[in-house]
């Protein structure tokens, strides 16, 4: 058997495998996916933004009107309405020495009472009352501590 002999200018055949490239339509397509679901997590979310006032906050509010909001504030004592055959509801909401009408119609909370802080989420107008599209009202803490007794 002869070996091979190679010239000084000639390289030797090797077997090593080809390198495989990436094909560029998956690079493509990766992001173009990419960048969709970008888009998509970016706009769900300024669509469902809403800015959050205090009750004086709206009233001192110039470009609110007409806009959906959200309000918090305390249920006055003695302001709430029902009227069970519509399911709605009315009810002054204060913060501070400010307060604000609602009304509401829907299925309202079992806790909501007098004195209970709620967030009402609706479109405001600064003439009559607050039509709120959302009721939430807030659990009162079970975590609260007792005070002590005289013995």
């Amino acid at each position: 058997m002869q070996t091979a002999l190679t010239a000084p200018g000639e390289s030797k055949l090797t077997t090593e495998r080809p390198k495989r490239r990436f094909p560029l339509s998956f690079l493509v397509l990766g992001i173009i996916i990419l960048g969709a679901v970008i888009y998509l997590i970016f706009a769900n979310t300024q669509a469902n933004e809403v800015y959050y006032m205090t009750v004086p906050e709206l009233h001192q509010c110039t470009t609110c009107n007409g806009q959906s909001v959200r309000v918090a504030g305390v249920v006055q004592a003695g302001s709430i309405v029902r009227n069970d055959q519509q399911q709605s509801v009315s009810f002054v909401l204060e913060d501070g020495k400010q307060t604000m009408a609602v009304a509401y119609k829907g299925v309202v909370p079992d806790i909501f009472h007098d004195g209970i802080q709620v967030v009402v989420e609706g479109p405001y107008s600064s003439q009559g009352a607050f039509q709120a599209h959302t009721l939430l009202a807030k659990c009162p803490s079970k975590f609260q501590s007792a005070t002590p007794t005289a013995r």
